[in-house]
C-alpha cells in the first residue's frame, strides 16, 4: 500500500479510463489525482513541473509504464533539473508489455516537438530524421511526411535486447516495410528495447556529428528506448525530439501485461553529463 503519492491522469479520459482510475484510487486512497490536458503540451509540462515540485523525491518510485512518450520525455527533463540531493534514491519503474494490439491507435492529428526538446533548426541546413521504429507504421509515415527529411536514418529493436521475440518479429516486419517505402534512407541501425543507457550510446555511434544538419529524433518504440532518446537529446541540446499525437488509442486491447519489470535509479540514468 502506498503511503502517499500522485496519480497522473488525462483530463479528457474515456469512460473506460475513468473506471480504471477509480479502481486504482480505491486501492490506493492516499494518491492525489493530477489531471493533464494532453492536447496542451505547455500546460501539461507546467502541471507536471508543479506536481513533481510539490512532493519529496527522496526514496521515491515513479512508475512510467502508462506515460505517453511525450509526457515521459517532459518528466525526464523536469527530473534532470532537480538537484540530485532532492531526488536521492529516486527510481523509475517500467513494466513490460506481453503482446500489442493492432492497431494501437487512431489517426495522427499533429506532429510537434516535445516541450524541453525543441533543439535548433536552421533553414539553411538539411534535416536528418532518426526514427526508432516501433509498432505503428502510420505514426512513422506521418512524422516523415511532416519533416520531409533529406536524410532518413531508421532503427529497429535488436532481437537479443527486445522485450520478447514476438514483439521483435512484429517490429522487424514494420521496419522492413517502412525501409522499402523511402529512397532517402541514409543508414539503418539496431538499438536496445530495454536499456536506456545502451540506446544513448547507440545513438552516439549512429548519428553523424561532423556534417551540419537539423537532427530530429522520433522515438516510436518502447518507453525504455524513449528514455534513451531523451538522455541523448539532453546531451546534445541542438537535437530536436518529436512526437506524433493521435486522436484515440485502442484502450480495450492496447496490450497485455508482460513478465518483466525494470528499475532504473536516476543517479544511474543521469550519471553522464549532458
Amino acid at each position: 500500500m502506498t503511503r502517499k503519492g500522485i496519480l497522473f491522469v488525462s483530463e479528457s479520459r474515456s469512460e473506460l479510463s475513468q473506471e480504471r482510475v477509480g479502481a486504482v484510487s480505491k486501492q490506493h486512497p492516499n494518491l492525489r489525482l493530477v489531471e493533464l490536458r494532453t492536447a496542451d503540451p505547455l500546460g501539461t509540462a507546467e502541471t507536471l513541473q508543479k506536481a513533481i515540485s510539490s512532493i519529496s523525491l527522496v526514496d521515491a518510485v515513479i512508475d512510467v509504464t502508462s506515460f505517453r512518450r511525450e509526457e515521459l520525455l517532459m518528466l525526464l527533463e523536469i527530473l534532470r533539473g532537480i538537484d540530485s540531493s532532492k531526488r536521492r534514491n529516486c527510481e523509475l519503474v517500467y513494466v513490460s508489455a506481453g503482446d500489442m494490439s493492432d492497431p494501437l491507435s487512431g489517426k495522427v492529428t499533429q506532429c510537434r516537438s516535445v516541450v524541453g526538446f525543441a533543439g535548433e533548426v536552421w533553414p539553411s541546413r538539411p534535416t536528418r530524421l532518426v526514427v526508432l521504429m516501433g509498432f505503428e507504421i502510420p505514426r512513422a509515415r506521418a512524422i516523415i511526411e511532416t519533416y520531409e527529411p533529406k536524410h532518413l536514418i531508421l532503427g529497429r529493436g535488436r532481437q537479443s535486447e527486445s522485450i520478447n521475440d514476438d514483439l521483435w518479429r512484429k517490429n522487424d516486419a514494420f521496419f522492413k516495410e517502412l525501409r522499402s517505402s523511402y529512397a532517402n534512407v541514409e543508414s539503418t541501425f539496431e538499438f536496445s528495447a530495454r536499456d536506456p543507457m545502451a540506446v544513448l550510446m547507440e545513438l552516439e555511434q549512429e548519428i553523424p556529428t561532423l556534417e551540419k544538419s537539423n537532427v530530429v529524433l522520433a522515438p516510436l518504440h518502447t518507453k525504455l528506448s524513449t528514455i534513451g532518446v531523451g538522455l541523448y537529446a539532453q546531451r546534445h541540446r541542438n537535437v530536436q525530439v518529436c512526437y506524433a499525437e493521435v486522436g484515440a488509442y485502442n484502450e480495450e486491447a492496447y496490450s497485455t501485461v508482460g513478465e518483466s519489470a525494470y528499475v532504473f535509479p536516476l543517479t544511474h540514468l543521469f550519471s553522464q553529463k549532458s
